[in-house]
């Protein structure tokens, strides 16, 4: 029984390891502040929340369209610290669980583009 068990958790865990969503990035190859990025989560299931994390922390939370495969985070690059690592992952609802990350994807800011402030 014991033994059982314990396979039928290894089972579970490995199945649950290779639901591990991927990020994309684009732009792809930097991109200059004052400019778009959108970041897509790729998802091999259905989920109800997919999450965003930069640089470790959680920097978005969107629910999900039960219909998508994918969930896309946009946003305009503003300051040098919107440059960084970031990773995805989703939560399903039933049974409550949440994946693994996904692999890293890095933003890097090129040096073109300004930011007006409204400074002289």
């Amino acid at each position: 029984m014991t033994v059982a068990l314990i396979l039928g958790w290894r089972l579970v865990a490995t199945r649950r390891a290779q639901q591990r969503p991927s990020l994309s990035l684009h732009p792809s190859q930097g991109v200059s502040l004052g400019n778009n990025v959108t970041l897509r989560c790729h998802l091999p299931r259905m989920a109800a929340w997919v999450q965003l994390l930069f640089n470790g922390t959680l920097r978005f939370n969107k629910e999900k369209d039960k219909e998508q495969d994918a969930a896309e985070f946009s946003f305009a690059v503003t300051n040098l610290e919107d440059a960084g690592t970031y990773q995805c992952r989703y939560q399903v609802s039933e049974p409550l669980w949440t994946s693994n990350q996904s692999d890293p994807v890095e933003l890097v800011l090129t040096g073109e583009g300004t930011i007006d402030t409204g400074w002289p």
